[in-house]
């Protein structure tokens, strides 16, 4: 019994100072989450990856993390707040030349731009009597969507407005929608006959339109005078992916243009961007990285959104009840340039209507 117990303690000592020996750089973590964007309330991993590249084995490792205060974690799972969210420790033991994989399943709730940090490592001698830690601060962020609303009022007030739009342009020729000419079947109105083509020709032709063809529309998110807190702004978002899921759902080819400052995000005067069916995650992750913080006026972005568009395009304006002044602004618009509005505010369930006959 006594050999056996001289050799434990020489093994022991033998360990412990090739522990005290041991370079901090052949222990290693590398951080991951599963996803780059995530829509609210889906579940992802966040994983590390740690190694121990010494043949000597880790009796304690503890690995520190710091979560979104918005994250929810698994049950057991502890936490505590920190400066920049929520602190998780976790304790490891490492064999020699080991590779651990240790992930967590998350889900987050809240609209934006959320950081993961893997904030540090530390390890200690074999027999704990001292420990050493080691900065890791692996910065990692996911974001999430705003969540869409099913609001009956907004696809009434959408429908209403389309179909509007769609029955001014047959009754008021438009020659941007003129696909070419056909012969003159007698059911025809007069208005529609085309005199130089049938003078060519030397019988009747009429104008054939193209009505079927995809519908544009331009979203204005107007982020003025919403206030600054964050359920607003989170409700104004979901109207406006609400808003462009109803037009893209029947085909339409969308330009987005908003006088929001986006997270993490390189700063521009108007942020625009062009949405299509199947083709929307550019919109989304605007929305989701969308503050309360203007980069310009409510005017400047309006004239903006003019005058970039099309003669056809029809304009869908989604700001704060609050902001009495860009409801003017439009209004003013409206009248100078003939265009279609519709605005929808983030309090009002009936949206207001502008552009009629």
């Amino acid at each position: 019994m006594l050999p056996f117990l001289i050799i434990l303690v020489i093994l022991g000592a033998v360990l412990e100072i090739l522990s005290l020996r041991r370079d901090p750089s052949l222990l290693e973590m590398e951080y991951f989450i599963s996803k780059d964007a995530t829509e609210p309330g889906k579940p992802f991993t966040v994983q590390s990856v740690l190694t121990n590249k010494s043949r000597i084995p880790v009796s304690y490792l503890a690995v520190r993390e710091i979560f979104p205060e918005s994250a929810v974690v698994p049950e057991g799972v502890t936490t505590r707040p920190a400066k920049n969210g929520l602190l998780v420790k976790n304790i490891y033991r490492m064999k020699g030349l080991q590779r651990k994989k240790p992930e967590l399943e998350l889900t987050i709730y809240k609209r934006g731009v959320h950081v993961f940090i893997a904030d540090s490592i530390e390890f200690g001698d074999f027999l704990g009597f001292r420990s050493i830690t080691k900065k890791i601060g692996q910065r990692r962020e996911i974001v999430v969507y705003p969540e869409e609303l099913n609001d009956p009022d907004i696809s009434k007030a959408l429908s209403s407005f389309c179909g509007d739009v769609a029955a001014r342009r047959f009754l008021i020729r438009d020659p941007i929608l003129t696909a070419g000419t056909r012969e003159y079947t007698g059911r025809e109105p007069m208005k529609q006959i085309h005199w130089l083509q049938s003078a060519s020709r030397g019988s009747l032709m009429v104008r054939e339109y193209e009505y079927s063809r995809q519908p544009s529309a331009c979203v204005i998110l107007n982020v003025d005078e919403i206030g600054q807190e964050d359920s607003d702004m989170d409700r104004l978002c979901s109207l406006t992916r609400s808003v462009c899921r109803e037009l893209l759902d029947i085909g339409a080819v969308l330009d987005f243009y908003t006088n929001s400052m986006l997270k993490r995000r390189e700063k521009r005067d108007v942020w625009k961007c062009e949405a299509s069916p199947g083709h929307i995650s550019t919109l989304l992750d605007g929305l989701a990285r969308a503050t309360y913080e203007t980069s310009v006026t409510s005017e400047r972005l309006l004239r903006q959104a003019l005058r970039d568009s099309d003669p056809d395009t029809s304009f869908i304006v989604v700001m704060s009840e609050n902001n009495t002044s860009g409801a003017q602004l439009v209004e003013s618009l409206r009248q100078m340039s003939g265009r279609e509005f519709l605005v929808i505010t983030d309090r009002c369930s009936a949206p207001d209507k502008t552009g009629s006959p």
